[in-house]
Formats: C-alpha cells, structure tokens, sequence
C-alpha cells in the first residue's frame, strides 16, 4: 500500500484550498507520492467553479471504509469530505466562528488518519487564528493544536530551507522576553535537544557540527561588553562539548546563515524567532518550511498567513506547498517517522 501524506484544508476562507488544489495539479505532482486532501467538498466545488480550476482528485470518500477502499485501489490523489460548511453563509476572506471550526475538525481528522495508520505524514497549509478564537477554540496555532491532539506537547521546530535546517531557541515571544530566556541551563538544554534529534534522524548530516549564533553583534572582538556569550553562551558550548557534542560558536548572527547555506553545519541554533526566520526568509522566501519534531508522525507545514485578502481570487500560486510537499516526501523515503 502506498504511504500518504495528509493534508487538511487549513482557514477555509484562505489561500489553503487553492493552493491546495494547484499544487496538485502542477507539474511535480507525481512527487509528491500519494495524497489525502481532508475538507469539505462543497467549498472545494464552489472553488473549482469560481477559479475555472480543475480538481486533482482521483477519488471521493467520505467514511474510513471508504477511504480504505481507494487505497487499496491504488488512488494516489483522494479527497476525504468532512461537511462542515454553510455555504450559504461562507464568503472568501472573511474569519468566522464556523470556519474557525471548520479548519479545527479537518486538522483533527488528518491526525486521526494517521493515528490509525493511513497516512504516514502530515503537511498543513495556513490557518486563520481569528477564526479559531471565534470558534471557542483555544488552541489557535498548528503546534499546540496538534500537540494536543496527540498529548504530545510542543514538541521541536525547525526551519528547512534548501536543505539549511534552523532550531530557535526561543519562539513566538516579545523579544524583550526572549532575552531572559539566554541562561545557561536553558541554552544547555537546547544544545543537547537539537544533538539528540539530529542523532536520531537520517535527514542530518553528521559528520558536520552544529553551529549556535551569538546575542550581540560583533561578539568575536567585543566579549569585553558581550555578557551573554561571555557568561552564558560560551559556558554552554564549553559543558556540551565535554558531553561530547559536535558544536562551534557562539557565529555572529550575520553571517552564521550565510555559513551554513555553504554547507558548514549539521544544522544551526539562533537564539530568537526573527534571528531565525529572517535569514530562512532571506535566503528563499517561497522553500522555506517548517518541520515539527517530537510528534508521532512527521509533520511539516507551510509557514505562512491565511492571506485573506487574496482568498478566491485566483492569484495565489503553490510553491511553498509544494515545497512542503517535496520536503515530507523525501524524508519520509529517508525513513523519517518524527
């Protein structure tokens, strides 16, 4: 049987569903390997008649024994229909209380497809959390949403771009905040967190260190003022590598990216949110994915707005799904489970 990845609608009055749909029809489809789109058809429907797009689906299902049924068949590209919409009350663009719910119940039905064995992985496409809220519901972003549907918590985040794999010591807080996180218990603990998972993986290359970026700018000839790295980061480095960790730094931020699309590192550790996403975003805006670890399954998501004022427009196009699409499929022959 051909191992799927699953993919929910994310904020149906997003981008979500029309890249879904183009990513599936554009040229590198076969790719991809084979698919299992969860949603709700009649928004699919009206999405094919408004864009004059095509769908990609080979086969419709609406029940596991169904689902089960096309499997066994060979279909590569299904469709698993949840009804979850009035249509008569959806509009593009506009975040509401049901499409909040909406994109809830399709994400918890993709995880519960892969809980019980029928897709392998899961890629996500951009939710809305406006919608959510609305909706009652508390868990507003991807990675606690899904860390509670598997009781598994967080679990680790990475930036992949163009195979540059980048860890955040800290994520989604005011920077203010973030500073407080640099202690060397805490940076310690990521040290030894981002080594064990590329141990344990086989998309890391290990023959080459990790690398952990500097606080302060200039911190090579500056340690005279670079409290952090001189009391914190440095200490940190020194303790892991008598564990026998493989690690240079602390890398001046500006160029410790620059580094590592060369090839030097196993993978890098920045110290803030914008440290790491602002140099993925530098070095390929439209390949740069985000893979969750430490969840039962393989998890990698496109890492963008819901862009609402762009929904059912017809103006989107799919490269970064199909990014995460190409990047969940290689590492899922790479024998990645999570």
């Amino acid at each position: 049987m051909n191992r799927y990845i699953a993919i929910p609608m994310g904020e149906p009055a997003g981008i979500g569903p029309e890249i879904i749909v183009k990513a599936l029809s554009c040229d590198r489809r076969l790719q991809f390997g084979s698919i299992i789109v969860v949603g709700d058809r009649a928004l699919f429907m009206k999405l094919s008649r408004d864009l004059r797009i095509p769908l990609p689906f080979t086969s419709f299902v609406s029940d596991d024994s169904q689902l089960e049924k096309a499997m066994l068949s060979g279909e590569r590209t299904i469709f698993y229909d949840i009804p979850c919409l009035d249509m008569d009350a959806f509009s593009y663009g506009r975040q509401d209380a049901q499409c909040g719910k909406a994109c809830f119940t399709t994400t918890a039905k993709a995880v519960s497809l892969i809980n019980n064995s029928y897709a392998s992985a899961l890629v996500t496409v951009p939710l809305d959390a406006r919608s959510l809220a609305m909706a009652g519901i508390k868990d507003t972003r991807y990675e606690t949403m899904i860390g509670e549907l598997t009781s598994s918590g967080r679990g680790v985040t990475m930036l992949d771009v163009g195979g540059v794999k980048i860890f955040s010591h800290t994520h989604h807080i005011p920077l203010r905040e973030a500073l407080g996180e640099i202690t060397f218990e805490k940076i310690l603990d990521t040290i030894i967190r981002v080594d064990s998972l590329t141990q344990e993986q086989s998309v890391f290359e290990m023959d080459k260190p990790l690398a952990i970026a500097s606080v302060n700018p200039h911190h090579a000839d500056s340690l005279e003022w670079g409290q952090e790295e001189r009391e914190v980061i440095i200490p940190a480095i020194e303790k892991a590598r008598g564990l026998g960790i493989d690690i240079v730094g602390p890398v001046g931020a500006d160029h410790l990216m620059h580094r590592a699309a060369k090839g030097c590192y196993r993978a890098v550790i920045a110290l803030f949110h914008d440290q790491a996403h602002i140099a993925a975003m530098s070095l390929d805006y439209e390949h740069t994915v985000t893979v969750n670890w430490g969840w039962p399954f393989l998890a990698v998501r496109v890492d963008r707005g819901a862009r609402l004022e762009k929904a059912g427009r017809g103006v989107m196009v799919p490269v970064s799904l199909v990014q995460a699409l190409c990047v969940a499929r290689d590492y899922i022959i790479r024998g990645v489970v999570s």
